[in-house]
């Protein structure tokens, strides 16, 4: 098992430290572990700027060196259309592993439990694509996320939305990132829906990877052997990994 998105106190809502991390990972068995550290550029955001990257850089490196576990350096940006540019020149003064590209505001707007009363899904949806052909990330996080809190959705309501975003994705080889972070929110279900990886599978997609979104060491890989069996069954046989923001693969 391979966990590529888990969040440390150096993202301005996680709660457990690196050590603890690769600590809960080893019990785990874990192949390997990814930290997906949040960056905000929007200083309308409580995380703004948050993130100091050459403390959380050197912390890393200094554990790398102190374990036998693989350990990836990432960082999870929240994406927003109007700051494409600001987040293109952060990227290229760090040297990552990886970067999760994920949709967490909509019309500069955080998504909440009232999204699905305000806005409609295809907001979100345009937002995503905006993010597909940015070139800014290697990995799509938590597809469907406005889900999160429940309310009337259905993703084959948005079928046509929906694999118009995952055909993209294959075209400009992106990850689809397996979120298992809902089973632990009121939707009760992955990001993106099993549904949707099934549509994933169908259009010719292969890369994906697993995320558990901990923000507290004891949910890393939360949830991975019953999802990684349903991938299985819709033929997955590979996931995704990155070393210096270099695509390779593993047996799932």
């Amino acid at each position: 098992m391979i966990d590529y998105h888990v969040h440390s106190t150096y993202s301005m809502d996680g709660q457990s430290s690196l050590h603890s991390y690769v600590y809960t990972a080893q019990e785990c068995n874990l192949k390997e572990i990814g930290f997906a550290e949040h960056v905000d550029l929007d200083p309308y955001l409580w995380g703004y700027n948050f993130l100091d990257y050459s403390r959380y850089r050197a912390a890393l490196t200094q554990l790398q060196e102190s374990t036998s576990l693989p350990i990836r350096c990432g960082i999870e940006v929240s994406y927003q259309p109007h700051l494409e540019g600001s987040i293109k020149e952060y990227i290229s003064q760090t040297e990552c592993d990886f970067v999760i590209g994920s949709v967490h505001e909509v019309d500069r707007v955080t998504m909440d439990r009232t999204f699905l009363q305000r806005y409609n899904p295809q907001e979100y949806f345009k937002t995503t694509e905006n993010l597909i052909t940015s070139g800014i990330c290697d990995i799509v996080g938590h597809l469907e996320y406005f889900k999160r809190w429940g309310g009337s959705y259905s993703s084959l309501e948005y079928e046509d939305d929906i694999c118009g975003l995952l055909q993209q994705m294959i075209e400009h080889h992106l990850v689809l990132e397996i979120n298992t972070s809902g089973l632990r929110h009121p939707c009760q279900d992955t990001y993106p829906s099993l549904e949707v990886i099934t549509w994933y599978k169908e259009l010719g997609g292969e890369l994906i990877c697993l995320g558990s979104d901990a923000h507290r060491a004891k949910d890393t890989a939360f949830h991975f052997p019953s999802v990684m069996k349903q991938l299985k069954l819709r033929g997955f046989i590979i996931v995704a990994t990155f070393s210096k923001r270099t695509l390779n693969y593993v047996e799932l």
